[in-house]
């Protein structure tokens, strides 16, 4: 390398200033990394979290041991603590990597002064030594406090390490027990109901179980009160307010169908909605508050769920459901011991299958023999109930208590969705049909396509979300955000290109964003702007086409960019296509680019009159590919864009819609010429269709065969009325000729017989007739 250059001794002094400068900026900058109170903090919560979920789990015994509701639960909050000691790690490596970018810079500083001294010592001058003492001071000041600072943070790091390995432990023997325990669902996991094996369970130690779950299930967390309790506030906030309001303005929502069950029970509503949307904010809540919240979920659902059906042995359905769904998972969080928990769903199974066989053979009396879907649920029911009788009699307890609680989970499920899509269409209806909205022009036009697109939306949202908590329901995933995170993961290899789920999903997404945004876009250019310009329909229809193609090409390009093809990778999409056009899509091609030029150009627009060889007809829709034109006897021809470019068209319409029609008459030889001009010209004058200017014309056009022929041209100001106009001029001119006595005359032939056989003639009469 080259040698490095130094300032001269004058430099010294101000550098030394600046210098000073820096090193007071960075010992403010290293001394707020000092400050290390709130981690220390954060670490201290941490860890006494964690001291509380060891001496929880040493007092619960080894996690095989405890029930699948209690193991996710534990996951959940080691996993909300694992995250905890992660950010805090962030936070620190990030002030460490801070605090050796700071040391770099003032090392290599240090080297520079150092360097500089040398040089300058060489040169044998003068040099201001206090300024350099001050200076190799302010260094040292800096590179020693840097130091200072950065030992009590890899203590803390080295802390939080450790916090994290103990965690990691905890929770992958939590995870491993719960994997365990799903992959045990199709096995035999427990003693047969009828073997003696199963009933010596039932010792001292069983009480002691049950006890020590209801007391784990009373434990008062103040920590999660401290942390979260704003989301309970909330949630009786917003349940109050949205059953207050829905209990004073109903009335004026009544005309949406799709609301009435909500209008008829304003409180339960309100707690259902306020239950469903922000339980989420909650963050692993205690199972006693968890349990309460499903208590209001359950029967405030059931409540409105009654709302929609008429008839009572569903609204029974509902509300025992709603009741067995809470019982059993209170059994579950108190995580009751096996064999007890074995014998309530034997009983259970017991009670149930009869009663809906019952309750089936019922209904379908009262329907006088016809099955509906109501008696095909029960007998279902009876099915799956005796299928979790048979494999818990079997020793499969695990598939047993999974049928029972996964079928009456998926029964809510589905009541959940079809109430959350009732009141979502009925919401669209009411904001769609405000007065504010409804009387502007771009909702009088499209508020119903809206309509229909807001709703198709709403509803493909909620199905994925029902088929993704269905799939955790059914033990397939622990969590909705894990069962989405695997199936967007699915995917195959192409080549070096990995086709996953989650790059379909979004390519899909931007495709149909692009559509939507393309027709909204259209929409507003239909409604806002067109309207207060002076364009005529084809003008509009070419902006909106080419709007058209430009968003769905944007968005086509952006999907492509977001699937992780690079937009280089076209080049040889683009010679593909290029050999395919060569090859068979030359035609496709033409006609494209022929639609373009129509865009354009517009020799032919939308509403225009044109003739295509014989037929008359309106263009209707330039496309694509093709134009739609529609003839006269409303029939519609789909003629190819080339054919309009490259054949002869003519268009009546294409300056003005002012044409001429020629109407031919024919009067008897002896007619009064002058007369039959006279009376053409008046059909001409008196009709008010026809144009005084240019002004019609009479002609006298030649000697014809059975007539003297003559000729009316007139003009009209709309082509479209040339039928009617010709004849209403037709029945003027024949009824004005017979007033005057003006002959319109038929064909005449003139016969010349040059010779007659004998005889052909016997009468005298005819003969002279012949003659």
């Amino acid at each position: 390398p080259a040698p490095r250059s130094f300032p001269g001794v004058s430099e010294v002094i101000p550098r030394a200033s600046a210098l000073a400068e820096r090193t007071i900026s960075a010992e403010a900058r290293v001394r707020a990394l000092q400050d290390t109170e709130t981690i220390r903090s954060h670490i201290i919560s941490i860890q006494e979290r964690q001291q509380e979920l060891a001496r929880r789990i040493s007092e619960l015994g080894h996690p095989k041991t405890w029930s699948f509701d209690r193991l996710q639960e534990m996951r959940g909050r080691l996993s909300e603590q694992r995250m905890g000691l992660r950010k805090i790690l962030d936070g620190l490596s990030e002030r460490l990597s801070e605090l050796e970018s700071i040391r770099r810079n003032w090392v290599e500083t240090a080297e520079f002064w150092r360097q500089w001294r040398v040089e300058l010592g060489k040169a044998q001058l003068e040099l201001p030594r206090e300024s350099l003492a001050k200076t190799e001071a302010g260094i040292e000041h800096v590179l020693n406090l840097v130091a200072a600072t950065a030992a009590p943070l890899v203590e803390l790091q080295q802390k939080v390490t450790g916090l994290q390995e103990k965690n990691l432990e905890v929770l992958t023997l939590v995870t491993s027990t719960l994997e365990a325990v799903r992959k045990q669902i199709f096995k035999k996991t427990s003693h047969s109901l009828l073997s003696r094996d199963f009933y010596r369970q039932f010792g001292p130690d069983v009480i002691g179980q049950v006890r020590t779950g209801l007391a784990e299930v009373q434990r008062l967390d103040i920590e999660f009160w401290e942390e979260q309790g704003w989301v309970p506030a909330l949630q009786l906030l917003v349940a109050a307010i949205l059953g207050w309001f829905i209990f004073r303005h109903r009335q004026r929502v009544e005309r949406t169908e799709e609301w009435q069950f909500l209008l008829r029970h304003p409180w339960a509503t309100g707690l259902f909605v306020s239950v469903s949307a922000l339980s989420g904010f909650h963050s692993s809540p205690p199972a006693l508050w968890r349990l309460f919240l499903w208590v209001l979920a359950a029967y405030s659902a059931a409540v409105l769920v009654a709302g929609l059906l008429k008839n009572p042995r569903k609204i029974f359905m509902v509300y025992l459901l709603a009741s067995l769904f809470i019982l059993s998972l209170f059994l579950q969080i108190i995580a009751l011991p096996l064999p007890l928990y074995r014998l309530y769903l034997t009983f259970l199974c017991l009670m149930g299958i009869p009663a809906l066989v019952l309750l089936a053979a019922v209904n379908l009396r009262a329907r006088n023999g016809k099955l509906d879907g109501f008696t095909m649920a029960l007998r279902g029911g009876a099915v799956l109930l005796t299928i979790a009788l048979l494999t818990e009699i079997a020793g499969f307890s695990a598939l047993a208590s999974r049928v029972v609680e996964a079928s009456v989970e998926t029964v809510f499920l589905g009541l959940f969705v079809a109430m959350a899509v009732r009141l979502g269409h009925g919401g669209i209806d009411y904001l769609l049909s405000h007065e504010t909205l409804r009387h502007r022009q771009f909702f009088r036009r499209f508020g119903r396509e809206l309509n229909q697109r807001l709703k198709a939306l709403f509803k493909a949202f909620v199905y994925v979300y029902a088929v993704l908590y269905l799939l955790a329901t059914w033990g397939v995933y622990d969590s909705v955000a894990e069962a989405w995170s695997e199936i967007t993961e699915l995917g195959l290899t192409l080549g070096e290109t990995r086709v996953s789920v989650h790059a379909v999903f979004w390519v899909g997404l931007v495709l149909y964003l692009s559509i939507v945004l393309s027709w909204f876009l259209r929409a507003i250019l239909d409604t806002q702007v067109f309207p207060g310009q002076s364009f005529d329909r084809g003008i509009r229809d070419a902006i909106k086409k080419l709007l058209h193609y430009a968003i769905v090409l944007v968005g086509f390009l952006l999907a492509m960019s977001m699937a992780g093809m690079e937009l280089k990778n076209f080049a040889v999409l683009a010679g593909a296509l290029g050999i395919g056009i060569g090859f068979g899509l030359q035609n496709i091609v033409n006609n494209f680019v022929s639609g373009l030029i129509l865009l354009f150009e517009r020799p032919v627009k939308v509403d225009d009159m044109i003739m295509l060889g014989d037929e008359w007809g309106y263009v209707r829709k330039i496309g694509l590919r093709s134009t739609v034109v529609e003839t006269l006897d409303k029939s519609e021809i789909i003629v190819p864009n080339s054919d309009l470019i490259s054949e002869k068209v003519t268009n009546w319409t294409l300056t003005s819609k002012i044409a001429r029609i020629s109407v031919p008459v024919g009067v008897a030889y002896g007619s009064d010429v002058a007369l039959v001009l006279r009376i053409l010209l008046e059909a001409a004058r008196e009709h008010p269709d026809v144009l005084e200017d240019p002004p019609p014309s009479a002609l006298f056009s030649g000697f014809g065969e059975s007539s003297l022929d003559f000729e009316l041209r007139t003009w009209m100001s709309d082509v479209s009325k040339r039928l009617i106009i010709k004849s209403e001029l037709g029945q003027f001119v024949d009824r004005r000729f017979r007033e005057e006595g003006v002959e319109i005359p038929f064909p005449q032939r003139d016969l010349h017989l040059r010779s007659v056989t004998a005889g052909v003639f016997s009468d005298p009469v005819d003969k002279t007739e012949a003659e």
